[in-house]
């Protein structure tokens, strides 16, 4: 089966997922899912692709809600241009990461984990414009061209097209010459440097797609959550945002997406295994980084290609074998 067919069926299950599953905690955490696809994506551009190890995305994430919340709450300011705004400040932030990008592994990783650190305790103690510790609360509901996006099934629908639209330009991005130099300096930055590649500004470009990309996530969580707290946007959700990476594959883009799906859906399926819900979770993703190389988009690809070598087989023996 072609990859345009296999998106065509996948996008096809994301539209009926809303109609087979109608409780409405459901389509609540399958908003929170595609949220956490987009927030994946915009970090497997920064590891995947140019091998920068980043802890700061819930900075990011938590600029976009918090800008986007207050421009539509206390300002008035309609849903789409609060939207694009949340993601433009978000990658204007990221040119404060401009002085560290030559950093590399874990010296980098740090200074983003200082950086997620200093947001932080910004939205948590600036009361006068964040709310603090009691949070952003009443955020309005999204309304785009006149009509009010207040079900959740509407709001499914809104992650769902915004996902689609970010991992359609996310995949353009990794094949053009953007990609292939963001490929090289992970590869050998020495020798990206010596073909011409400027590392610096290809990095910090780099940091601004993936801030932009979390900074509209966030603007989809403030007026799907209705109430924000700095809490969500700790250093935990980094790391969260990282495993959702690691477990669906690095360096694949589909991977991203099944990361976040299995990260935020798999404990909502094991609710009922009560206080064992979190060892099994964990289990599981030990199993996952353990046994698979490729994670579950490898898994998934190494099932997908012996399932077409099976039927091609079988279609190409001979009759009097078949009977």
């Amino acid at each position: 089966m072609k990859s345009g067919a296999v998106k065509v069926l996948v996008l096809g299950a994301f539209v009926a997922a809303p109609f087979v599953q109608t409780n409405s905690y459901w389509l609540h955490v399958f908003c929170v899912a595609l949220i956490g696809a987009i927030l994946a994506l915009g970090l497997q551009l920064l590891m995947g692709m140019a091998g920068l190890l980043s802890l700061g995305q819930a900075a990011f994430y938590g600029i976009g809600a918090y800008v986007s919340a207050a421009l539509t709450l206390h300002f008035d300011v309609p849903f789409l241009l609060a939207f694009a705004l949340a993601g433009i400040v978000a990658a204007l932030s990221s040119l404060l990461l401009v002085p560290i990008v030559r950093l590399q592994d874990s010296s980098l990783a740090v200074a983003t984990l200082g950086f997620n650190i200093i947001i932080y305790l910004l939205l948590l103690n600036e009361e006068w414009a964040t709310g603090g510790s009691f949070g952003m609360m009443n955020v309005p509901a999204p309304r785009v061209f006149g009509y009010t996006l207040a079900g959740e099934r509407a709001m499914y629908f809104l992650c769902l097209l915004v996902g689609a639209i970010v991992y359609l330009a996310m995949d353009r991005l990794v094949h053009s010459r953007f990609g292939r130099a963001l490929k090289a300096i992970s590869q050998d930055e020495d020798g990206a440097r010596a073909c011409g590649i400027s590392i610096n500004l290809y990095k910090s470009k780099c940091f601004m797609v993936a801030a932009f990309t979390a900074g509209i996530a966030g603007s989809l969580y403030a007026h799907q959550a209705r109430y924000l707290n700095p809490n969500d946007f700790s250093f935990s959700k980094s790391i969260e945002i990282l495993i959702m990476v690691v477990v669906g594959g690095l360096g694949s883009m589909p991977g991203a997406i099944i990361g976040a799906l299995v990260v935020v859906l798999m404990p909502e399926y094991l609710r009922s295994s009560g206080e064992l819900r979190l060892i099994l979770f964990g289990a599981l993703v030990v199993v996952l980084m353990g046994f698979s190389r490729g994670r579950i988009a490898g898994l998934l690809s190494a099932l997908g290609q012996r399932l077409v070598r099976g039927a091609s087989q079988k279609m190409s023996m001979p009759e009097d074998r078949l009977q």
